[in-house]
This record gives C-alpha cells, structure tokens and sequence, in this order.
C-alpha cells in the first residue's frame, strides 16, 4: 500500500514516514499543502499529522476524497516517543479501521 503523510513539522514527517516504511508500507513524506495535493492521485492511503487542522484539513480531506484515497488523522506524537511503536499501535489500527491496511 502506498501512504503518504501529511504533517506541519518536517523533523516528525521524517521520523513517521521511516517507520511507516520500516512497518512495511510504500511510505513518503510531505509538510507541505501544495505537496500533499499534487501527490495525492499516486496514494492509496493519506495521514493526516495531528498539527493538520482547520481549513487547511478541510481542504486537504476533500481533495482525498475526490481522488478517491483514505485518509486518517494520527494523535501528536511526543519527540521522546518510539516512532515505530506509534505506527503500529496508532497509525496501523487506523487503516485497518479505514480498510485500507494491505
């Protein structure tokens, strides 16, 4: 499956995006809203960081839906916290809700 992140600080986009690869998924990175959606028809699955809110979600939501990709919202991950450890047990039991973990 090939996700893509989503989040406001790119230290954390990294660190996230490397787990979600190293939990086995196609994984890339973005901090950027005109990065998002120009990459957003090449998904399966988009991850919102828990800093996406407001208009800027609003927006970013309703170009996944058109392009027929899922999304799905992560809570704040803390600097000291094991990055890995997150994915699987916040972001992975995420998708599966979503139905599209693969």
């Amino acid at each position: 499956m090939k996700v893509l992140l989503f989040g406001r600080n790119p230290a954390t986009v990294s660190r996230v995006t490397a787990a979600l690869s190293a939990a086995g998924l196609a994984a890339d990175g973005v901090a950027s809203e005109e990065a998002v959606l120009t990459r957003l028809g090449l998904v399966d699955a988009l991850v919102l960081g828990a800093g996406v809110v407001g208009s800027l979600r609003e927006r970013v939501t309703a170009a996944a839906v058109r392009h027929g990709v899922v999304w799905v919202q992560g809570p704040h991950i803390l600097p000291e916290r094991d990055a890995l450890e997150y994915v699987r047990t916040e972001i992975l039991p995420r998708l599966v809700v979503s139905g599209k973990q693969g």
